[in-house]
């Protein structure tokens, strides 16, 4: 994943941000780990959205840390794969990747071990259904149709809506069923300040309304409720994987917020060449022009990325031990990553301040 870092301590407002659009390379892979944090949603402003919004939430606490790994379909239980692991009877369902679940329940039906199966492509990113030990039972539960969690290319403004469905029958147990409506709206976009990062994110509100239905062998007869609605606010960035943070409500009540993690501090002043294997930049903050030393051995180009990962500015090619005056007074204040362009030794994480 592509991510920079920053003291949240160094900067409380940011100007100049530019609308980004998610696409299929933001989501996961199968090898990828999302690391994140949790900590309660209450202190989380969620009517603060719009245009070129800076959502400064960098006084969250940092709670508890947690992680999933996106696995191989090949790498879940036989049993799980049979519609997710077969391109040619199931191709709408042949998936990319597996998350683990959360097991669930509803009156006389268990889901344990559960694996949730995901398909990406240039048109969406989708939930095509799970695998669970159903009552101690080993199946495969196809969405029919499938859930969109997102359509793609994936910008300010839009709105969709996306029905699925899933349905599982246990012999001398009955029938149980569940539907769901999903709306999204991308309602804001701009910059993202947590505790330890910050970002160029999209905002996507994501309505669930579900409902389940049930038939007891037993009794003879069913019945069908709806539960609370569920909202997701997800703030999403390029090359991330995963929202970079996400709150739920449940029944208009803020649930739980979780949200990405990975401080590291920015050094102000001038570098020691030796922690940079070489490459010297001052000053940092900077406001017309920083100064790059570069190694003694070693020259080339000098890449300037953005907070996303994205190149702004590539120069050179340099000779190895010039110095260089690079200028800054276009690029919008925040925080940047300049880097030899052969990946030789470590970058230098930088400041923009006008």
């Amino acid at each position: 994943m592509r991510y920079l870092t920053l003291c949240s301590l160094l900067l409380s407002v940011l100007s100049g941000s530019a609308q980004i659009t998610i696409g299929p390379n933001d989501m996961p892979s199968a090898g990828d780990t999302m690391r994140y944090r949790s900590t309660n949603a209450g202190s989380v402003n969620l009517t603060l959205t719009g245009a070129d919004v800076t959502w400064d939430f960098s006084t969250l606490n940092v709670g508890a840390a947690g992680a999933d790994t996106a696995v191989t379909v090949a790498s879940t239980p036989l049993a799980y794969q049979f519609f997710f692991n077969n391109v040619f009877l199931y191709p709408d369902h042949a998936a990319n990747f597996a998350l683990k679940g959360v097991g669930f329940g509803f009156q006389a039906f268990s889901f344990d071990d559960v694996y949730d199966f995901y398909k990406k492509s240039a048109v969406g990113y989708r939930n095509v259904g799970f695998g669970a030990n159903l009552n101690g039972l080993p199946t495969s539960v196809r969405r029919v149709p499938v859930d969109y969690i997102y359509r793609f290319p994936m910008e300010f403004g839009n709105m969709d809506t996306s029905f699925s469905s899933f349905n599982v029958t246990v012999p001398t147990i009955g029938y149980y069923k569940q539907d769901q409506t999903r709306f999204n709206t991308v309602d804001g976009w701009g910059t993202l300040i947590l505790p330890g990062n910050i970002f160029e994110v999209l905002r996507v509100r994501s309505v669930l309304q579900q409902r389940d239905s049930i038939y007891v062998d037993q009794f003879g007869f069913g019945f069908a409720t709806n539960r609370p609605q569920t909202v997701e606010y997800k703030w999403l960035a390029q090359g991330m994987d995963v929202p970079v943070l996400i709150v739920t409500t449940v029944a208009g009540q803020p649930t739980t917020a979780r949200f990405f993690y990975d401080p590291e501090p920015i050094t102000t002043g001038i570098q020691d060449p030796s922690a940079t294997a070489g490459l010297l930049v001052w000053p940092n903050p900077a406001n017309e022009k920083i100064h790059v030393q570069l190694p003694s051995t070693t020259g080339g180009h000098l890449i300037i990325r953005d907070p996303s990962g994205r190149i702004v500015e590539q120069l050179g090619p340099f000779a190895p031990g010039t110095q260089q005056d690079v200028p800054v007074s276009e690029l919008s204040e925040g925080v940047y990553f300049i880097a030899l362009s052969d990946g030789t030794g470590a970058g230098f994480r930088f400041v923009v301040q006008h």
